[in-house]
């Protein structure tokens, strides 16, 4: 039997979560979400997702942190940061701290579905 894949979402924006939760449940993965860098962090270490969809600007951590600890504890689950920054020392400092992709809000679902289907043929 196959593995299903789980994704984390961690961002504020509720609506962002809902809508990527629905679009991802309904093509076989498990995801969940957390509206806070912690419930983030306490969901990454109970769930163990594959993937992780990560904000950069929540309430209570900023999002670099968490991709440190992320990092921390495991080196193989794909981190994409899709944040609404827009600023490239943002994205270069990801990219340095272990993200896998970095993506611009507003984004395209699409994109998203595309780039998530080549990571999991590899």
């Amino acid at each position: 039997m196959k593995e299903v894949t789980k994704i984390l979402i961690i961002d504020d924006e509720v609506d962002i979560c809902e809508m990527l939760k629905d679009f991802f449940d309904a093509r076989g993965y498990e995801v969940m979400y957390a509206l806070t860098g912690q419930g983030g962090l306490d969901a990454f270490n109970v769930e163990k997702p594959q993937i992780v969809l990560l904000d950069l600007f929540l309430k209570d951590i900023y999002g670099l942190e968490i991709l440190k600890q992320i990092r921390a504890k495991d080196r193989s689950c794909v981190v994409i940061i899709i944040t609404g920054s827009g600023a490239k020392e943002d994205e270069n400092a990801a990219m340095k701290l272990g993200a896998d992709f970095y993506m611009d809000k507003p984004f395209s679902v699409a994109a998203l579905k595309k780039l998530l289907s080549e990571i999991l043929k590899k």
